[in-house]
């Protein structure tokens, strides 16, 4: 098997996540599914149970914050699948208590941090790992500064990510593009 990392970017309800749920069983057979989202409310929990119910019975789901301590406890061979890059980043703003436009600026450069150890990481494990992303930002700049943070996070990762996958595909209405 060899080590690769993909990136699949797409707008929400694109389906991304299908994608890149087929994109890790085409990897290999041990996938650890990695959910950072806490259910807030019934709707969140029916659309975590959609895919719950969509994902293979074998593959391992592992809800936590903790990315970067996961991929770096993989064992080789396994194939990480992050979904998503968004969620996570907004999970752990709102555990910092930043997305109430305040936020702690030591909290805030430690999920800086915290992003950037994801990214290495992902890059340079003895397994594959495939993140979703979501494209966000094609609209107008939101009002918000709490919003605002959580674009320019999303972004900055996700333009890392994409300068050191080994493959980026961008999902829209459900059609794969190739990114060069």
């Amino acid at each position: 098997m060899g080590v690769a990392l993909t990136l699949v970017l797409g707008p929400q309800r694109s389906g991304k996540s299908e994608v890149a749920e087929q994109v890790a069983a085409q990897h290999g057979d041990e996938v650890v599914y990695i959910a950072p989202l806490t259910p807030t409310d019934p709707e969140l929990e029916s659309r975590i149970a959609a895919h719950r119910a969509r994902r293979p019975g074998a593959w391992k789901t592992v809800e936590t914050i903790a990315v970067a301590d996961l991929i770096e406890a993989a064992p080789p061979g396994t194939v990480l699948l992050l979904d998503s890059l968004g969620s996570w980043i907004a999970e752990s703003l709102w555990r910092a208590g930043a997305l109430d436009g305040h936020g702690d600026s030591e909290a805030l450069a430690g999920l800086t941090a915290e992003i950037g150890r994801v990214v290495e990481l992902a890059t340079r494990r003895d397994c594959d790992v495939v993140i979703v992303a979501e494209e966000a930002g094609w609209g107008p700049v939101p009002p918000h500064a709490a919003t605002r943070r959580w674009l320019d996070m999303l972004g900055d990762a996700a333009q890392e990510l994409a300068r050191r996958a080994d493959r980026v595909l961008l999902v829209i209405a459900g059609r794969v593009l190739e990114l060069p």
